[in-house]
């Protein structure tokens, strides 16, 4: 019987410190399968700045096993990842980041789970290695995005997971070139199931990850997925232009019968300011959405490959 293929992609972003752990690490686990499944393991190299892709290489040099993609410049975390998994060719896919912040010991795990018949086994994370403000901050981001969107987002799930290859050919389908993975594959259907770990800081390292990544990131989770902020927008504007009707009224009968304008220039001042805020907010909503329309329009490809080895 011809054993099945399983790809391990890691995309890689200046992760030197981190690259021979994570190898090694996915080599002793695909050890203990290895009568029965063949493996390769992919990395894609976001042109990091660092000596990560020369390390590949010597790595590739010894190990057939080992693949590699190269980009012509950073495109991003997501646009790599995409690309990468479209170049797997294994039965199965697993997402492992270089970081070593999820436990390269769960791909048995999520093996085990596809070998039940789920064609997605995806980690939870109960719990994290992190700073109270930044767990709130992102435990509050999945529940408010699961209410307001119009699919079914699973809270606290990342990119640590396992597809089916039937998952990434159904991916493949979806023209979006800039997805919300996490949303896209929890909602493409089909057996899912999930497995709960704790996720460690980084130890070695600096994450490339900041505050203005991650609100991108979420921004574009929300409006791939949900159209309630539009909704909404209209709605909060019939509702201020019925308030402000009945203010009217209110005003109208106040001069009738005191005879004089109530005083009230530095309320009226704050409500114009609070106003005009909430109109840049809704037109700042409107400018993301047309955004990624026009992202999508433009047709450009997912990225640029500068050299692949060992394909």
């Amino acid at each position: 019987m011809k054993k099945k293929l399983i790809s391990i992609f890691t995309p890689v972003y200046n992760e030197e410190k981190n690259i021979y752990s994570i190898y090694d690490k996915v080599k002793k686990e695909m050890s203990k399968i290895q009568k029965k499944y063949h493996y390769e393991h992919i990395f894609s190299d976001n042109a990091s700045g660092d000596n990560s892709l020369n390390i590949l290489k010597e790595i590739q040099k010894n190990d057939q096993n080992v693949k590699i993609i190269s980009l012509s410049k950073n495109f991003g975390v997501t646009k790599s990842t995409l690309n990468g998994l479209f170049k797997c060719s294994g039965d199965a896919v697993v997402q492992l980041d270089a970081d070593l912040q999820d436990p390269p010991e769960m791909i048995l795990d999520f093996i085990k789970k596809w070998e039940d018949g789920y064609k997605v086994v995806y980690g939870i994370r109960y719990d994290r290695d992190e700073k109270w403000l930044m767990k709130t901050i992102r435990k509050l981001f999945y529940r408010i995005a699961k209410i307001i969107s119009n699919e079914n987002l699973i809270p606290d799930v990342g990119e640590f997971r396992l597809m089916d290859k039937l998952i990434i050919s159904e991916i493949k389908k979806i023209k979006d070139f800039n997805p919300y993975l996490r949303g896209v594959i929890s909602n493409i259907g089909f057996r899912q199931s999930g497995i709960k770990y704790y996720r460690k800081n980084r130890e070695k390292g600096t994450t490339s990850t900041n505050f203005y990544k991650l609100f991108d990131y979420g921004i574009n989770g929300i409006i791939s997925h949900s159209t309630i902020l539009l909704r909404l927008s209209t709605l909060l504007g019939l509702s201020i232009t019925l308030i402000s009707f009945l203010m009217i009224i209110l005003y109208v009968i106040l001069k009738i019968i005191l005879s004089s304008s109530p005083p009230g220039l530095t309320t009226i001042t704050i409500f114009i300011l609070f106003f005009s805020g909430i109109q840049m907010i809704f037109l700042g909503i409107i400018g993301e959405y047309i955004a990624k329309i026009f992202n999508q329009s433009i047709d450009r490809p997912i990225v640029i490959e500068k050299e692949k080895i060992g394909f």
